[in-house]
Parts: C-alpha cells; structure tokens; sequence
C-alpha cells in the first residue's frame, strides 16, 4: 500500500521577507559602489608636457642638428633614457607613456633640447599636484643623472599642452607612428591589412585614377617611388597621389607637378630604379599621413633587422591589386646570401638590397613598386630602407623581394629634391 506524505509547507512571515530583500538591495549597492570606485580609481588620464633642457656637450650642435641623422638620433636617445629613468622610481614607475625629442636648438651657453612628455595618472589625481611632482622630479632626479650630455636641471622648463598641440608636435616628426603592428603578420604575399595611421607615409600613385604604383612621402611635398613606375606613364598631368589605407575613399589627394627618374636608370636593368615626385600643393600632416624618415648614407640595416613593407598590391602572384593597404613583416637579407647561385646570382648590385624570406610566403607582389620598405631605430622611429623594385615572381622560396637601397642613392634624394 502506498503511503503518501503531505510536505509541510512554510510560509515566511512578510516581515522576514522584508529583511531579506532589504539585506540584498545593501549588498548590491554596496558591490556596485566598489566596482563604480574601483573603475574610477584606476581610470587613467593623460598629461600632456613640452618641456626645454639645456645641456652642453663635447659634441658641436651641428654634430646633431639635423633631424634622423645618427648623431640626432643617439643623442635624442641618451636624453629620452635619462628622463625616463628619472621617472622609473616608485611610485612614478609606468607613469611617463613616451618622452621624444621633438628637435635641438642652439643657445649662448650650449644646447636646448626640445621634448615632449606624455603621462597617464589615475584621474582622481589633483592636476596641481601632478605639475608639482613631474617638475619635483625634473628638477631633482636629473641633478644627478649620469652624462654626457650634461643637463642643466636649474633651466629645465616645462609647459603643459593639449592633445591638439601634442599631436601637431609629433606629426611634424618624421618616422612617428601612433600604432605598432603586430609582429604576427602572416599574409601582401603573406600580410595583413593596416590600420588607420599605422604606416602614414604610403601613397598610392594613380594614372588617370587607377592605382599604378606606391610611393613614401618624404617631405610634405616631395615622394619617393621606383623609376620603372614611370617608363611608359610619364605625363606629371595623368598622374594623382592619394593618402590614408583606402584608395577609395581617399584621406587625401594631391595632383603631381613633375617627375624626376634618375638619369642612370636604364630598362631592363633594375639598376638605379628610384625616381622622386613633386606634389602640386603641400600636404597637411595629421595623424592618418605624414612623413617617413630618410636615413643618412652611413645608416646600416643588419641580418634578421625586423622590417615591413607596405602595399595596394596583389596577395599572390599575378592576381589582382587591393582598395585597402596591406603590411608584411620581412627580414634584412645580406648582399652575398642574395648573390648566391640558387637566389639571384650575382645580380644585386650596390644600389639594391634583398628582404623577405628565403623560405618565401612573404614578399611584396604586382602592384607595391615604388612602395616603402621601413626599419625602426632604438626609439621607435622609422626610416625608409628600400623601394620596391623587383622580384622573381612573389613569395617563391630563394627569391625574396629586391629593392633600391636608399642609402646609397640619398644624396641623389637630396640633389632633386632638397630634403
């Protein structure tokens, strides 16, 4: 015989429900109270600095006056190290973002150094109390900072600025970007797309509106691209540069005054394939487009140097050119290795340069001649290596890309265009 049992039930009295719903609206409150005071307290807020230090040196300023020569280049570096480290020390520690010399300037006593500062404090920092501790720091921490150079903390100057001002500052530098790329990039043979401002320089050269060839912007009138660009398209009127990682739609576009080839370039060699273009009206530097760097004659590259090359062309060989701009991640490849019997033998000459990879994949295709193949420094500045040339197909294995070598045609840069 089955036995049923009835289950009691149990009824709370109002009161007690009361309670509990009383109990979990406080303990809510109270977490989102927390969660609300934890986002707040470490929400981060940036200052913005220019900011002057005089020095002396055993150098002479014109040893490292001119920006992205290498003198300019170590010197701004031992600066940037010697104001980072003062602000290394707990409980500054991570609070300077990026310190860069924006240029050097000459005065009675030595020379001015011209930087800016960028800074992230939780925001529920006093803005007065922020000024006082990074000029405290200034001013103390490098009385004793080790030289050379020498820096006067005494005459340190230091002046807050705006985003804006900040911005205008570093996109009048040549070789700055606002985004890194990813290591990473896998597949234009073997790349990936770019983001907006990641490569700034890149120009796409159109003849009667269709994407030709690319070009660097070097100045904010002058580019530079491959001779072999221009060898059957040589009327300047036909011709139209535009800027941003689209083509269509454009961030900039510019018409073309001239076109100068290098009076020793000769189809069908490659040799000396390097041409400059003159622009109809400046371009305004912003975020999305401003200048590469130009390295002097005596820049080296080295083997395994991480270096990109940028392009609106094929992703694989004899297929068709892309709107948007892509990116790939090659490597420095010596002169005697490309040389070899199994690679491009004996070909290379010392106006070109070899990068990619010898087991292939990544490599510039159709459509990024004249485009730039960039190196960075120790500071993160980027310079232009080489110019795409020519290649045996795209991505085959022992044929990696070939490219004009720009330091040894710089002084012809200079010669043409004055930069």
């Amino acid at each position: 015989q089955a036995v049923v049992r009835a289950r009691k039930r149990i009824c709370l009295e109002p009161w007690v429900i009361g309670l509990i719903t009383f109990i979990s609206l406080i303990v809510l409150a109270v977490c989102i109270g927390l969660t609300v005071h934890y986002v707040r307290y470490n929400q981060r807020k940036t200052y913005n600095y220019y900011s002057t230090l005089p020095f002396t040196s055993d150098r002479l300023y014109a040893e490292f006056g001119r920006e992205a020569s290498k003198n300019f280049t170590e010197m701004s570096h031992k600066i940037e190290s010697m104001v980072k480290n003062a602000f290394d020390n707990f409980p500054l520690k991570g609070k300077l973002v990026k310190s860069h010399i924006i240029k050097f300037s000459e005065e009675d006593h030595g020379v001015l150094a011209h930087m800016l500062l960028i800074f992230k404090f939780r925001s529920t920092e006093d803005p007065e109390n922020v000024n006082k501790i990074i000029e405290h720091v200034l001013h103390e921490k490098l009385q004793n900072a080790a030289g050379p150079p020498k820096v006067d903390p005494e005459s340190v100057e230091i002046k807050k600025i705006n985003t804006t001002e900040t911005d205008m500052y570093l996109n009048n530098c040549c070789g700055t970007r606002r985004i890194k790329s990813t290591k990473e990039s896998l597949r234009i043979i073997g790349g990936t797309q770019v983001e907006e401002g990641e490569w700034p320089w890149q120009a796409s050269l159109q003849w009667d509106g269709i994407h030709r060839c690319g070009a660097t912007l070097i100045n904010s009138t002058w580019l530079v691209s491959a001779a072999h660009c221009f060898r059957t398209y040589k009327d300047p009127t036909r011709w139209t540069a535009s800027f941003g990682v689209a083509i269509q739609p454009p961030k900039v576009k510019k018409d073309i005054r001239r076109i100068i080839v290098h009076e020793k370039y000769n189809y069908p060699s490659h040799d000396y394939d390097i041409s400059v273009v003159e622009l109809t009206s400046p371009v305004p530097y912003t975020n999305e487009v401003h200048r590469v760097c130009l390295p002097d004659t005596t820049h080296e590259f080295h083997p395994g140097d991480e270096m990109f090359v940028t392009g609106f062309g094929a992703l694989q060989n004899d297929g068709y050119g892309q709107n948007h701009l892509w990116q790939v991640q090659v490597d420095f490849i010596e002169t005697e290795t490309c040389n070899k019997s199994q690679v491009y033998n004996g070909a290379i000459t010392p106006r070109m340069l070899c990068a990619g990879s010898l087991k292939g994949k990544r490599d510039a295709c159709q459509g990024d001649s004249g485009g730039p193949l960039v190196g960075s420094d120790a500071r993160d500045i980027w310079y232009l290596a080489g110019i795409v040339s020519w290649g045996d197909e795209c991505g085959q294995p022992n044929k990696p890309g070939v490219y004009t070598r720009v330091t040894a045609l710089r002084d012809w840069i200079t010669s043409q265009t004055g930069v």
